[in-house]
Parts: structure tokens; sequence; C-alpha cells
């Protein structure tokens, strides 16, 4: 997968996730909701559909009123400390026209979008562990740091025009530099790795408490993150949203029970619904979250999760 494939699958225009995959995300899951007062329960034919872009997965500690029994031998998930990783590289003096990076991932290969502000004028910058794809078949050799490098130039007619320039920066390290219109030249390739510095830039989104094991699967434009367990309907997806719902127990699919818990001081609402939790809460900075989990894990563990999930406001 190249920069570009890269972004059309996490990037800031990407599609939204297929049913097939947003069913997968889903664990198997418990019968019973415990005997807890709900605020209601609302008929299956009444939902609509609100799900986050990917599958989530929550786990499990001191019930808050829902209990869930669970089915089949599974072990109980023990939550640890996670990580999220980091960019680790910094565009210093980064051009007045590029606004700050939005990072998306898959692993091996980490990307960040610099957006023109007010024109097309876009910078991309990814770095993974293999050559990356090439995006023409053809390339001029240049030097950056000492280092060989190509550049690629995109055939598109009538298009903008687009360049592309891989290296291996350090060894296993290989880094791509794409410009489009203004910066789709040589020179202004060059002056921008010239100012690429190993200093390490932590991703917005990050969720500081996970099942053991699980590892980050993907994050998508600074707003989806998810983690996967062992296996691929083993997975816990948070998302930012620009607001609450005021009526999720309509919007979730599947919902069954509602009940009001408390994230980090401040009210929120957790969902049993038919095969998953659903969190929505508030963090601190005023960021609006949704956690999506399946029903192995219990609320306390929802809940000690949602408590962990932190938005770095965005900087100018």
């Amino acid at each position: 997968m190249n920069e570009i494939n890269l972004l059309r699958t996490h990037g800031p225009d990407a599609p939204e996730a297929s049913t097939e995959t947003l069913r997968l995300a889903k664990d198997r899951l418990a019968r019973e909701f415990a005997a807890a007062p709900v605020r209601r329960t609302v008929p299956p034919l009444r939902r609509r559909t609100l799900l986050v872009a990917a599958g989530a997965t929550v786990v499990a500690g001191a019930g808050v009123g829902l209990a869930v029994r669970p089915l089949g031998p599974a072990e109980p998930l023990t939550l640890v400390a996670t990580t999220i990783p980091e960019f680790p590289l910094t565009l210093r003096s980064r051009p007045a026209t590029l606004s700050p990076p939005r990072y998306s991932y898959a692993p091996g290969q980490f990307l960040a979008v610099f957006l023109s502000r007010s024109t097309t004028d876009d910078v991309y910058l990814l770095v993974g562990d293999s050559r990356p794809a090439p995006i023409a078949t053809t390339s001029r050799p240049v030097t950056v740091a000492g280092r060989p490098a190509e550049i690629y130039e995109e055939s598109n007619p009538g298009g903008p025009r687009r360049l592309a320039m891989s290296w291996e920066r350090t060894p296993g390290q290989w880094v791509s530099l794409t410009g489009h219109r203004r910066f789709a030249d040589d020179a202004a390739l060059l002056r921008l790795a010239e100012h690429l510095v190993d200093e390490p830039q932590q991703v917005p989104l990050r969720v500081r408490l996970a099942p053991r094991g699980w590892r980050v699967a993907m994050f998508k434009d600074d707003t989806i993150l998810t983690l996967q367990g062992g296996s691929p309907d083993e997975t816990l997806t948070v998302q930012v949203v620009p607001r609450r719902d005021p009526d999720l127990l309509l919007n979730v699919t599947g919902a069954r029970e509602e009940r009001r818990v408390t994230v980090g001081g401040r009210e929120a609402r957790l969902i049993r619904a038919d095969d998953m939790w659903f969190l929505q809460a508030e963090v601190t900075g005023g960021a609006v979250v949704n956690l999506q989990a399946p029903l192995r894990l219990s609320a306390g563990q929802v809940i000690a999760i949602a408590e962990q999930i932190s938005v770095t406001p965005r900087r100018a």
C-alpha cells in the first residue's frame, strides 16, 4: 500500500466501513442485561443506524447495574496500560500555507497529511518499514541528505501535478514525500526533506487502557482509533464525534436499554445493544467520543477505558 492508497483507505475522504466490516467488528455476546433502572426499551424496527466507522471492544469490571453473562468458555480480559504509536518525524519550518498534520495509520505505514489552508497544494508524508510502491513507472534520481532517492511524477493529464519522492532515510525507515501543485516540484520536495527531523509527534486521539495483548489496528484522520485482539472480531473502537446525540437509544443499532453513568466526573450514557456496548462521553477538553465494544466485556471495564481516552485540541 502506498501513501495514496493509505490516504484513500484511512485519510480524510476515505469511505465509511462496510456493513460486513462492522459486523465482523462485533463480538459474540451475552444474552442478559442485569436488572437495573433503565430509561426505556425500544422495538427494533424504530431504530436507525449509529455505528462508529470501525468495530470496537471494551473490557469488564465492576458493574454499574449492567451485568453480562459470558457466552462459552472465553477467558476474562484483563485491562493493562497501553500506548499509541507516535509519528516518528517532525516537519520543522512547516510552510505557512500548510495546516498542522492529520495522522492515519495502518500496520507498517504511518501517514501525515498537511492540507493546504486555501487551495489544493497539499503535502503527504509517509513513513514505513518497506519501500513504498511507486506512483509511476519511471523516475529520476536525486539525493537527500547524502542518501539516494527517486522522484516519480504521476501521469494525470488535465489534472493537478503530483510528484512523490521516496528514499530510505535510515536503515529500515522508508520515507515518501508527495507534493501537489506548488509542492509538485523537485526543489520544493528537497526543501521539505531538509526540514525532517527525528522528533516523534503524539496523535491527538489516544487510549491509555486496553485488554492485555491488544494492539493498534488502525487510526484514521485523528478521529477514529481501533485496537484489535487475537481475532478479527475482537476490536475496540473510539470515534470523535461533533456533538452529543440526544437520543442514542433510538439511533444505536439494536439498542435495548440505556443507563446514565459517570466518566471522568461527567455524565455519560451507556447503551446495551443486541450485540455490543455503546458508550458516549465527553472527555477532558470538551471532545465527545463514542466507544463501541462487544458484550464479552463488562460495563465497568467499558467505563474504565472511557476514562483513559484523551483528545488533544488541534493546533492552528
